[in-house]
C-alpha cells in the first residue's frame, strides 16, 4: 500500500474479551479491517477467514498477530497516546479509526505488492457490511459510546423460504385456483400462455403476504438488504483469484450462517424455483393421481405438498441452464465465492461445471473452449426477474429504487427518440460509408486483444466480425457446410504458429470469397475481413523483423 509505514494500535472487541497490539504495521491493520467484509460475529470468526484476505504483505499466520488480552483503562490509555489507532467492535458492530491512520473507506480496494516493474498485485478488497459502522478520523471516546443506528442486519429464515410452510402456501394457492371459476372458464389449463397470470398472481401473493411465522413479515423482505454487499464480496474474490491467489469459502459453521442475508445468486435461483414449483403444482393438478385425491380436499393438498417437495429437492440437485446445479450455485453464494469453471474452491467438495455447448457454431466459443480467454466464470444477472413488471420480483429493494431506475429508463428512450426525429427532420440519411458490421464499428483494437500481437493476437475483434457472419449464414437453410467451413479455416488460422500463418491466412481468405460469391450480402463483410487479415499479416512481418533486428 502507498502509505507510510507508521505504527499502528489496534483494539479488537469480542464478545467475550478486549485485545490491543500497539506496533503493527499497515497493511496487517488494514487486512484485520478487510476481515469485518464477511461479517463475522466474533474474533474467532474473523481469525477463521485470515486466509481469504491474507497477502504475501502480511503474515502467514493470523495467530502471528501479537494481539494480547487487556482492560477497558488500558485500552483508553493506549489510544490516548497512539499516533495512528484501530478499533474493530464485533459487539456492536463497528470500525472506529483515528490519529493518523489513513481512511480506508466503506469499499475500497489495496494492491498490497508492488512487482520491481512497478506493476500492482495482491489486490485487497475491504467491503464493510451495510450494518457494520464506519467511523474514521474520530477522537478516542467515541468508542466508548453506543452506536449511532440500529444494527439492522437482514435475517433470512430458510426454514420459512423453503421449507413446508413455502410448500403448503404454494400447494394451497395452486389448489384454489385450478378449483375457481377463472380457471375453469379459461383455457388455463391447457395454454401456458393463459395460465401464466395465474402463476404470477400466485408468485407475487407468496412474496407479498405478511406472516405470522415472520413476525409480520412479508417473504419479499427477506431476500433484500444485502445483495450489493454480497455481489461485492465475492467479486473482491475473484479479483484475488484472477492476481494468483486461492480460492477459498468463507465457512458455514459461524453462528447465524442459516439465516445468513441472501445475495444476488440466491435471489434469482429463489425466483426460479417459485415459478418451478407453481407449474409443477399446474401439472399435478392435470394428473389422474390428482383427480383421485380431488375427492378429499385435505388428502390432494397432503399429497400436492408431498409432490412438491420431491419437485423441489429435484430441482435444486438437477443442471441449470446446462451447468451446476442451483444448490451448489446457491451455496457459493452464501460463502461469498465466484463460480469459474473447473475451479477448486478450498471449503467445497463440488467445483462449476463448463457450461460451454461443444456443437454451437459460434466462434468466440470455441475460444473459450481452447482457455484464451482464462478460467470463464459465470453469474445469474437476473434481468428476467424484471420482465414481469412486477415490483414483488424486481431485484431492486425498494419501490422508489425502481421507480426511478424506470424514470432514467424512459428519459433515456425519449432522449434517443428525440434525436431520431431532429435528424428525420433535418433530412438526414444513413452513411454510406459506415461499417458493415452491426456490432464492430471501429477500427481501434478491442480491449484486452492488441490488434496483431499479444494474448490474443488480434483474434478476439476478428472472432466478432466470423461470429457476425456465422449468425447471417444461420438464416441460410443450405449454408450447414460453409459455417463449418468457415469456422474450421478460422481456428485453423488462429491457432497456427508464426510460421504456419502466411498460408492459413491464404486459406481463410480464399473461404470468405467463396462467401462472397455465393452469398452477395456477404461482400462488404467479408471484404473488410479480408482487408483486416492482410493488415495482420503486414504487421506481424514488421514485428517479426523489429526482433530479427533489436539494433
Amino acid at each position: 500500500m502507498n502509505q507510510d509505514d507508521e505504527a499502528v494500535t489496534v483494539v479488537v472487541f469480542d464478545p467475550s474479551c478486549c485485545l490491543i497490539a500497539e506496533n503493527l504495521d499497515t497493511d496487517t491493520v488494514t487486512t484485520l479491517i478487510a476481515l469485518v467484509s464477511d461479517d463475522p460475529a466474533s474474533w474467532d470468526e474473523a481469525m477463521s477467514v485470515w486466509r481469504r484476505y491474507r497477502t504475501p504483505a502480511v503474515c502467514e499466520f493470523i495467530s502471528s498477530v501479537p494481539l494480547e488480552p487487556t482492560d477497558r483503562d488500558e485500552m483508553n490509555r493506549a489510544l490516548l497516546s497512539a499516533d495512528a489507532w484501530v478499533v474493530i467492535d464485533f459487539q456492536s458492530k463497528r470500525v472506529c479509526t483515528g490519529g493518523q491512520f489513513i481512511p480506508i473507506g466503506r469499499d475500497s480496494v489495496f494492491a498490497m505488492v508492488e512487482d520491481e516493474l512497478g506493476k500492482q498485485h495482491c489486490p485487497l478488497s475491504v467491503h464493510l457490511p451495510p450494518w457494520w459502522e464506519l467511523h474514521e478520523a474520530v477522537t478516542p471516546d467515541v468508542v466508548s459510546e453506543p452506536r449511532q443506528s440500529p444494527m439492522n442486519r437482514p435475517h433470512v429464515d430458510r426454514d420459512v423460504l423453503y421449507g413446508n410452510a413455502f410448500l403448503t402456501e404454494i400447494a394451497t394457492r395452486v389448489l384454489d385456483v385450478a378449483g375457481s371459476d377463472a380457471w375453469r372458464d379459461s383455457e388455463a389449463r391447457d395454454d401456458e400462455q393463459v395460465r401464466y397470470p395465474f402463476t404470477i398472481a400466485i408468485h407475487r401473493d407468496w412474496l407479498m403476504t405478511p406472516r405470522e411465522d415472520l413476525h409480520g413479515r412479508i417473504p419479499r423482505e427477506l431476500l433484500h438488504g444485502a445483495i450489493e454487499w454480497i455481489d461485492k464480496v465475492t467479486g473482491g474474490q475473484r479479483r484475488r483469484f484472477e492476481d494468483g491467489g486461492p480460492m477459498v469459502a468463507a465457512p458455514n459453521d459461524w453462528v447465524g450462517f442459516s439465516t445468513a442475508p441472501m445475495g444476488s445468486q440466491e435471489l434469482c435461483l429463489y425466483f426460479d424455483l417459485c415459478r418451478e414449483l407453481i407449474s409443477a403444482g399446474w401439472f399435478w393438478c392435470e394428473s389422474e393421481e390428482a383427480k383421485l385425491a380431488r375427492q378429499s380436499n385435505e388428502l390432494a393438498l397432503n399429497q400436492l405438498i408431498q409432490f412438491l417437495g420431491g419437485a423441489k429437492d429435484e430441482w435444486l440437485s438437477s443442471s441449470f441452464e446446462g451447468g451446476s446445479p442451483p444448490s451448489f450455485i446457491i451455496e457459493c453464494d452464501r460463502r461469498r465465492v465466484p463460480r469459474g469453471a473447473g475451479v477448486e474452491i478450498d471449503g467445497l467438495d463440488e467445483v462449476q461445471s463448463e457450461q460451454h455447448i461443444a456443437d454451437c457454431d459460434c466462434p468466440i466459443c470455441e475460444m473459450m473452449d481452447d482457455g484464451i480467454f482464462g478460467v470463464g466464470f459465470t453469474s445469474i444477472d437476473g434481468h428476467h426477474l424484471e420482465l414481469d413488471d412486477e415490483f414483488a420480483f424486481s431485484m431492486l429493494e425498494t419501490r422508489e429504487a425502481l421507480e426511478a431506475q424506470q424514470l432514467e429508463y424512459a428519459e433515456f428512450s425519449a432522449k434517443m427518440a428525440r434525436e431520431r426525429a431532429e435528424r428525420d427532420a433535418a433530412g438526414e440519411t444513413d452513411d454510406p460509408f459506415e461499417s458493415a458490421w452491426s456490432g464492430i464499428n471501429s477500427n481501434e483494437s478491442m480491449l484486452g486483444d492488441s490488434p496483431f500481437s499479444g494474448k490474443q493476437g488480434g483474434h478476439l475483434k476478428m472472432a466478432f466480425m466470423v461470429a457476425e457472419i456465422v449468425s447471417e449464414l444461420e438464416n441460410c437453410s443450405e449454408s450447414g457446410d460453409e459455417i463449418k467451413g468457415l469456422n474450421e479455416s478460422f481456428a485453423n488460422y488462429r491457432r497456427c504458429d508464426d510460421d504456419e500463418r502466411p498460408q492459413r491466412a491464404t486459406e481463410l481468405k480464399a473461404n470468405l470469397q467463396l462467401l462472397a460469391d455465393r452469398f452477395p450480402y456477404l461482400i462488404s463483410k467479408s471484404a473488410d475481413l479480408q482487408s483486416q487479415l492482410d493488415e495482420a499479416e503486414r504487421a506481424s512481418a514488421v514485428n517479426n523483423s523489429e526482433l530479427d533486428f533489436p539494433f
